[in-house]
């Protein structure tokens, strides 16, 4: 008799869709990151290039389980409309799917949906839609994740997170969009990944992290991997000068 797989032995697979800022600066895709455990197949993020960048990897849209929202600008959640399009035409999907995003992630869905393709937005989905938000300093289960979210300070009106995912006994800690802010060094310790945001290398990019401030904290940073992600112009043009990991399209981290 095989004895059952121990959940915790299998491997945690991190695709890089999207490694670029709202520009798609350098022909780079908007944020996404694709998980894939033993248990559900997310996104983190999802960015209007999505589906482009998905199939261009021969990746199967219906696999995904749900997506995890760091926040409701444009390039991290503006994929959303055309994901619902595609399960309601190209992959019709029967089984539900899951939206998890800051306070608000229902409603401005449906806005933007209904923006796009008004006539479309009218009409009976074939599947259940179901959202569920994520609230500051709390943490909420899903397929086997663990999700904590901690508000930080790239949005005033509305909530912009990082996200602490919890899969199988490794951990990951993601920025989402955010100037630097010291809980950074406590959030990212004994991580087994970290996505940290590094818009630009130099020049103030106002509520994003700076290659220049980000530099001589690293060293504070205990994360046992540590990659930039949310990569502007300046950041491509300097690319050699980096002394951390930065990510691409199509990379796949492991842990």
């Amino acid at each position: 008799m095989t004895p059952p797989t121990d959940a915790s032995d299998m491997p945690i697979d991190v695709t890089v869709l999207g490694s670029g800022d709202a520009f798609c600066s350098g022909g780079h895709f908007h944020a996404a990151y694709l998980f894939e455990t033993g248990g559900a197949t997310f996104l983190v993020d999802c960015g209007p290039t999505i589906l482009a960048s998905m199939k261009q990897r021969g990746l199967d849209t219906a696999r995904l389980d749900f997506v995890v929202v760091s926040h409701m600008h444009g390039d991290h959640f503006g994929g959303l409309p055309f994901l619902v399009l595609e399960y309601m035409y190209e992959r019709r999907r029967e089984r539900p799917f899951v939206v998890l995003g800051p306070p608000g992630i229902e409603s401005r869905f449906w806005e933007l949906f209904r923006a796009l393709y008004r006539d479309v937005a009218a009409k009976d989905l074939p599947f259940e839609l179901a959202f569920r938000e994520l609230h500051p300093d709390t943490t909420t289960e899903i397929g086997g994740v663990r999700v904590g979210a901690v508000r930080v300070p790239h949005q005033i009106e509305d909530t912009a997170l990082a996200l602490q995912l919890e899969i199988a006994g490794r951990r990951v800690l993601y920025s989402g969009d955010s100037p630097w802010f010291d809980r950074f060094i406590e959030l990212a310790r004994d991580v087994d990944l970290f996505l940290c945001e590094c818009t630009a290398y130099d020049d103030p990019m106002g509520r994003h992290i700076e290659y220049r401030t980000l530099r001589p904290r690293l060293a504070e940073l205990r994360a046992r991997r540590v990659v930039l992600v949310h990569l502007g112009r300046e950041m491509r043009e300097h690319a050699g000068e980096i002394a951390v990991e930065c990510a691409t399209e199509g990379m796949t981290i492991r842990l």
